[in-house]
């Protein structure tokens, strides 16, 4: 049975929690108010999909910042889970956000601030990469196994065997979500996203580019700049 399939079967939080567990085959985790704890990540753990990632992670965001306000221990790595997506980051991306401690988090974690949500939702958009459970288990997986294992998120590498199942799944997750653009022009859109860092393009004089503005991917062609409908497609375009 997948993890998709025995996750519409849950019943409770501590059912979802399980379920993860065993398809990640973690190993020496503990379940304390960070609902799964191992050495290499933190976990927030939902019994649904009605809460949003930015959500969960404003949640874990607080036991993060609670633990490094006494000095204790953070791993590389917070990851979201429920029972329809998951997304995971690396704990370095948002230390420099977490150590002005200006945030004002609430008394708990589930009682956080609408500030805090509107501070971390503003600062994690880039950072985190997100997966759609029914649909992309297996790179979820793939990608949080070789996280705890090589100590980094390591994106799939593009080869000639496999660039047009890449460019396949880059035009629905992606492509389709920019509007304005014609699909005529994907293939040059497709170029332009990977041959960027996440920042600057790798190459100059490029006749379309990646840029990001207000923390949101936006692409540039013909000296227009096209928004993407839908951020969660780009985050789960996992390359």
């Amino acid at each position: 049975m997948t993890l998709h399939q025995k996750l519409k079967l849950t019943k409770s939080e501590e059912d979802v929690k399980d379920a993860y567990i065993k398809a990640l085959g973690l190993k020496g985790y503990s379940k304390n108010l960070v609902d799964i704890q191992t050495k290499e990540i933190w976990f927030e753990a939902k019994d649904s999909g009605r809460i949003s990632t930015y959500a969960m992670f404003t949640q874990l965001m607080h036991y993060v910042q609670d633990a490094l306000n006494k000095g204790e221990y953070i791993p590389p790595f917070l990851c979201v889970i429920d029972t329809h997506k998951a997304a995971i980051m690396k704990t370095a991306d948002v230390l420099p956000f977490l150590e002005k401690k200006t945030i004002k988090w609430g008394k708990s974690a589930s009682g956080y601030t609408q500030e805090a949500l509107d501070a971390v939702s503003a600062y994690i958009g880039t950072y985190f990469v997100s997966f759609k459970i029914e649909t992309h288990e297996e790179e979820f997986i793939s990608t949080i196994k070789n996280a705890i294992i090589n100590g980094d998120i390591i994106r799939t590498q593009i080869t000639p065997d496999n660039l047009k199942q890449v460019f396949d799944k880059w035009v629905l997750m992606i492509g389709r979500e920019i509007n304005g653009v014609a699909e005529k022009d994907y293939a040059l859109l497709f170029f332009a996203d990977i041959m960027s860092d996440g920042t600057i393009s790798t190459h100059e004089n490029l006749p379309a580019e990646l840029l990001h503005k207000n923390n949101a991917p936006v692409i540039s062609l013909g000296g227009k700049n096209y928004e993407l409908g839908n951020k969660d497609g780009y985050r789960q375009f996992c390359i």
